[in-house]
C-alpha cells in the first residue's frame, strides 16, 4: 500500500502541460498575427 500511495504522490500531468502547452502557444500566434495585420494597417497609436 505504501509504494502505491507514494506513486500517486509523484504523478506528473505530462498530457495535461502538453496540451496547455501547445494551447498558450496558438493563443500567442493569434494575437501576434492580429497585432501585425493591425500595425500594417496603421491601426494602432
Amino acid at each position: 500500500m505504501a509504494k502505491k500511495e507514494k506513486e500517486d504522490d509523484e504523478f506528473r500531468p505530462t498530457g495535461t502541460i502538453a496540451v496547455l502547452t501547445i494551447f498558450v502557444i496558438t493563443l500567442i500566434a493569434i494575437w501576434a498575427t492580429i497585432y501585425w495585420i493591425l500595425v500594417g494597417r496603421g491601426g494602432t497609436l
